[in-house]
């Protein structure tokens, strides 16, 4: 019993192992059958929707070639879309381009609601039109044609009358030119005559314009000298009103430690080594004026420009400022200033002539001296009216009862005489004396980097703060007392 009981246990669990066996089959079955029929059903949805944008591609083809057609109707703004607008078939997008290029036909009222059949209508229209145009152009030609007959007939006459006077101008012209030889071999010999003629003008013009330039040559000279006698005589005349030997002729401009610059340059004649002395820009005459220092020209900068180096400073408290007055009286704007020394000329007291030494100095300053006169009247070079200053020494010629020195002081008095006859300015020595002294670097106190110690000794009189003596030197005092002037004054 127990054998057939496990028998059976065993029989019922065989069949039940079976039975899910089977159950599991058959479920894979049924889903793989599921999935299959899924993947069909995606496919023909993709399919379904394929076909439904090919048939509203197809619709929408078939609206724009009805209205390609006429039938319904296509906006401007549909046109352009169409010409931008790129199909998909290719057949489409070149009846589309066809369609863009036949509409580009139509104009005016053909151009609303394009559509093949205006085309024909358009095209009658406008064969009309020009059918209409060609009849009054052919108006237009035929009265053209007529015009230009009858502006043919008129040129012809007036050809005819043209060429009538053209035979009449002819003849003339042919008797003008036997007038012409004529008068031509009238003229020719005429000419020769006056050729001949000519030669001896000429011939005698030269002689006489030789003459002329000679005689043009001597009054030149002539009237150069009465010129210079002239301005010597207008020199004389401001002298003779005036007792002031400088003229003021220009002024300072800046100032820089030793150097300064002055409104005179290379159009005014200016040129390096010429000294002038400084006064203050508020003096009113040159006269009564404080000679601050002296000034020599180191450097011509421009037109009206120069720069100079203070060569002499007389006084620390009156320093040079722009604004003050320069002069020289052997200095003149284009034109050299000529001097003439009279006599033997002592400037430095020793009893012996330093003549070779004052025209050394006189040449530093800018001036030249043309002419020496010698004690006993003897004229060397040339004494004439454009001499500036006639210097003598009437110092040595004063208070000597010497026979020898009288007569030397008669023979100078003559060239005194001579001197103010030609308008001459006579000086005293002592005047150049003065104002040379100036430039002569060892006669006078340099200040700067070219000071020397034994220009200034211990003073009883000079403070602790005071560097400089307060005693102005003998040739300064001088120049400030009377003086003569060249040519002018200084404006009040």
């Amino acid at each position: 019993m127990a054998a057939r009981d496990d028998s059976v246990i065993r029989g019922s669990l065989i069949a039940c192992l079976i039975f899910l066996v089977l159950s599991a089959a058959l479920n894979f079955f049924f889903w793989q059958s599921a999935n299959v029929q899924a993947i069909k059903a995606d496919k023909a949805a993709d399919q379904l929707q394929s076909r439904t944008s090919e048939l509203k591609l197809k619709d929408d083809q078939a609206r724009l070639m009805k209205s390609m057609l006429g039938v319904g109707s296509m906006s401007e703004a549909e046109l352009e879309l169409l010409k931008q607008s790129a199909s998909g078939d290719p057949e489409m997008q070149l009846i589309e381009q066809q369609f863009v290029r036949d509409m580009a036909l139509l104009s005016g009222e053909g151009a609303e609601n394009p559509s093949y059949p205006k085309v024909p209508e358009f095209l009658m229209n406008t064969i009309r039109s020009r059918n209409e145009q060609y009849g009054l152009l052919l108006k237009e030609v035929e009265q053209i044609k007529a015009q230009a007959e009858s502006d043919i007939q008129i040129a012809q006459k007036a050809q005819q009358v043209a060429e009538q006077r053209a035979d009449d101008v002819q003849k003339k012209l042919d008797q003008e030119r036997q007038l012409f030889t004529q008068d031509r071999e009238r003229i020719n010999k005429e000419k020769e005559d006056t050729r001949d003629s000519l030669t001896k003008t000429v011939q005698e013009f030269t002689r006489f314009r030789q003459v002329t330039n000679e005689e043009k040559t001597k009054l030149n000279r002539q009237l150069d000298q009465r010129q210079n006698t002239i301005e010597t005589q207008k020199m004389e005349l401001v002298r003779l009103r005036s007792d002031q030997f400088e003229t003021v002729q220009g002024n300072i401009r800046f100032v820089r430690g030793e150097t300064v610059t002055i409104n005179l340059g290379s159009a005014d004649a200016l040129r390096p080594g010429v000294t002038f002395g400084v006064v203050g820009g508020d003096e009113t005459r040159l006269k009564d004026a404080k000679v601050k220092a002296t000034i020599q020209v180191t450097r011509i900068l421009a037109d009206h420009l120069a720069e100079a180096r203070v060569v002499a400073r007389p006084d620390i408290r009156h320093p040079i400022i722009p604004g003050d007055f320069i002069y020289s009286p052997f200095w003149a704007p284009g034109r050299k200033v000529k001097i003439a020394l009279a006599g033997d000329i002592d400037i430095d007291n020793d009893d012996r002539p330093d003549n070779e030494a004052i025209k050394g100095m006189i040449t530093a300053a800018g001036a030249t001296v043309v002419a020496e006169v010698s004690s006993t009247g003897v004229v060397e070079g040339t004494l004439d009216a454009s001499v500036r200053f006639l210097v003598v020494d009437e110092k040595a010629m004063s208070g000597s009862d010497d026979e020898v020195n009288q007569e030397q002081e008669i023979a100078i008095g003559k060239i005194k005489q001579l001197a103010r006859e030609l308008g001459v300015s006579v000086i005293p020595a002592w005047k150049l004396q003065a104002y040379l002294k100036t430039i002569d670097d060892t006669l006078t106190t340099p200040l700067g980097s070219a000071v020397r110690g034994e220009d200034f000794p211990p003073e009883s009189g000079v403070g602790a703060t005071q560097r400089y003596p307060s005693n102005l030197p003998e040739l300064f005092r001088r120049q400030t007392e009377g003086m003569q002037t060249d040519n002018k004054i200084l404006p009040p």
